[in-house]
Parts: structure tokens; sequence; C-alpha cells
């Protein structure tokens, strides 16, 4: 294998003649072939450096080789070739081993947010190798082990690059706490609208006005001026009361936006010049996540697996009615947040508006329909002794 042979044909006039040049020059050779007009001849490494030293008109052509060097001439021939195989097949490999999704399957926020802490503790996240089955259900028991009482039950399933995560919350029956005495009050003043009353004597009616502590439903049950009872008292109180919103809108307005769109591409990064491979319908504005997949310290070179998600600009200039008009509307959402389902806006009124260099400041005054239920306990400085 490391005695490399040449098989070299030569051709010209009076090939013997050739011959015996290279026997003078003690050229050992070891096949000859003859042909019409040309002739094949087998000789070593050594022996072909001998009959390159000869300058001749004869045409000497190589037309095999044979051992060591057969082999280094086709990796040198087929090297680039070789590479791009070679990095084919790790991209293969990277991609179809990297988790590019973990999806977490619980109707509850809170458990999906422990759960999703939890996996990271352990690496098990987007972007990073998957684990093996034997490891991926050492991470369960632990996972398990430390949250005994939220976690009932936890499987990870993988499907092809996406880890799907199912789990049971650990429900403990709580014993209800028995309410004390109490009243029902208002939690802020305003205008009663609607009393509901499912345990207590009303001590208030529609339309009444009540400022912030005010007893509403009572828990003390009387009968003339005697109280005959005292209660927990249960109920909803809704109420007009009032607030005060302030909204500040630029004339010059720019957002950027996600619009849910999304995708991964495979990128090369040549001295920070990004070309996105395959992507034939490039997003006009994104914003990258990028996951490396190879670096070079020394070349300016990087492969990565980048997250690309298009991104919606607005750039406007608005006139002062169109930056009112908006500031009301932001003053509209700041107030929404606070309320609740059953909650609304009833009436709204511009109080005032501030222009500055850039700005719109918005003043506006809200009615709402709002839940103003508060509990106050029943302190009895005095018990009650029982008829002497």
């Amino acid at each position: 294998m490391f005695n490399s042979i040449y098989e070299v044909k030569i051709e010209g006039k009076d090939i013997k003649r050739f011959i015996k040049t290279l026997h003078r020059r003690q050229i050992e050779l070891l096949n000859i072939v003859y042909d019409d007009s040309s002739m094949y001849i087998k000789l070593n490494s050594e022996n072909y450096k001998k009959l390159l030293d000869i300058k001749t008109t004869y045409e000497v052509t190589v037309t095999k080789i044979y051992g060591f060097l057969k082999y280094k001439y086709l990796l040198k021939k087929y090297l680039l070739f070789i590479i791009n195989i070679l990095i084919g097949f790790l991209l293969l490999f990277t991609l179809s081993n990297t988790i590019l999704d973990v999806e977490i399957v619980h109707r509850k926020a809170d458990i999906r947010s422990l759960i999703n802490k939890e996996l990271k503790r352990y690496h098990v996240e987007k972007y990073n190798f998957a684990v093996s089955f034997d490891k991926q259900e050492e991470i369960v028991k632990n996972i398990l082990d430390n949250n005994k009482d939220k976690l009932e039950w936890l499987e990870i399933e993988r499907v092809g690059t996406k880890y799907i995560v199912r789990a049971e919350e650990r429900i403990i029956n709580k014993i209800e706490e028995k309410k004390g005495p109490r009243h029902v009050v208002a939690s802020k003043d305003g205008i009663i609208m609607h009393i509901d009353a499912s345990n207590g004597e009303i001590k208030k009616s529609i339309n009444d006005y009540v400022k912030k502590g005010d007893i509403i439903i009572s828990g003390n049950i009387s009968k003339g001026d005697e109280i005959k009872n005292t209660v927990a008292a249960e109920g909803n109180v809704y109420a007009e009361v009032w607030y005060e919103v302030t909204a500040t809108m630029p004339l010059v307005y720019k957002e950027e936006y996600p619009t849910g769109k999304s995708k991964h591409t495979l990128a090369i990064t040549i001295f920070n010049n990004r070309y996105s491979l395959f992507n034939f319908f490039p997003y006009k504005n994104k914003r990258i996540k990028e996951h490396i997949l190879v670096k070079n310290n020394i070349l300016p070179i990087k492969i990565s697996f980048d997250k690309e998600e298009e991104l919606r600009i607005i750039d406007e200039v608005y006139t002062y009615e169109e930056a009112e008009s908006k500031a009301l509307e932001l003053a509209r959402e700041k107030l929404m947040v606070k309320l609740n389902e059953n909650e609304k806006i009833l009436y709204e009124k511009k109080l005032k508006t501030i222009q500055n260099n850039s700005t719109i400041e918005l003043t506006v005054f809200f009615k709402v329909y709002e839940n103003i239920t508060s509990y106050q306990d029943i302190i009895e400085l005095e018990e009650n002794s029982k008829e002497e």
C-alpha cells in the first residue's frame, strides 16, 4: 500500500530506443506493454522521479497510480467535496439532535412557568442538544422530587426536534377557614348602583352615596334597636365611582412589534456580513435570535441556526387632533386594565389637553361601574351576656 506504483503511457517514434535510454539511466521497469504507437510501463515512485528528470521529446502521461500516492492524489482531488460532505453530515447531525421547540401542556400559566424554570435548570430548552432517554427520565424524577407539593405527574416526550411536556398539578384540599363576624363595607367613595346580599342585613339603598369604610351589608342582625345575632356578611356591591386618568402621546410616533410570524433559517456570517441560506421569502423587518452551531476563533466565519421574527414598524407623524384621539384611547386602555369582567366605563369627558414640544398630554374624567365590595371584621368590645 505504501510502495506507490505509477503506470505511465509513452508516445513517440522509436519507443524501443527510449526504453534503452531508461536502462542506461538505471531506471527499473516493473512491467512493459507495447501498443501500436505507444507503450505502457510500470515503475515505482523513485524511478518515476528519475523518468521526469530525462529531457525528451517523447510524450509521457500518467494513466494510473497504485498504492499510497493513489489515495493521496484522490484526497487532494476531492478534498473540497469531502469537506462539504463532512460539513453536511455535521449540520445534519447537529440539526436533528437540536431541540427547536419546547411545548408545555397545562392550562395554568404558573404551572407552565414553574416547569419551564425547572427544565432550564437541566438545560432542557430550545436550541440545546436533546438528552438521552435515561437522562430524560432522571430529569423528570428530580423535578417531581423538588416539587412534591405542586406536581403530581410529569412526562417529557420527544417528537422529532420538539419536546412536548405534560404535567398534572397536585391538588391539596385546603380546609376552608371559618369566616368570623364581619360587615360588607365600601372600598371607595361612590354611588351605589347594585347590591347582591347573600348573608347579613342591608343598610344602604340604590343611589345612596357612600364613603370609603361605610357599612353597606351589616353582620349584625337586629330587631328594633336590639342586636339578635352576629354573622359573616356576604355579598357584592357595585357603584358608580370616578377617575381622572392622564395619558401622554407623542406627535411623532415610532413603534415596532412582532407580527406573530417566525421561522428558522441557516445562516453563515463572514466578516460580520450575514448570509441566510435557502431563505426564499425574507422578512423586510425582523428580529434575529442567533444560535451558533460552528464558530472559528481564528477565521471570521460562523454558522448559526437562527430564529427570525417578523416585525411591523410604525413610524407616523400625527396632527394635534389625531394625537389627542390616540391619547384618549390610551387613557381608556390604562383604566380598563384595572377593571374586572363585570365592570365597565359608563361615561368619559376630556378635561384638559396640554401640548408640549413633541407630545400631547390629555386628562380624562371617567365614571365607572365597579365592584366596591370590601370587608371589616366585627370586634365585640363587650361580649353580650346571656339574659340574667
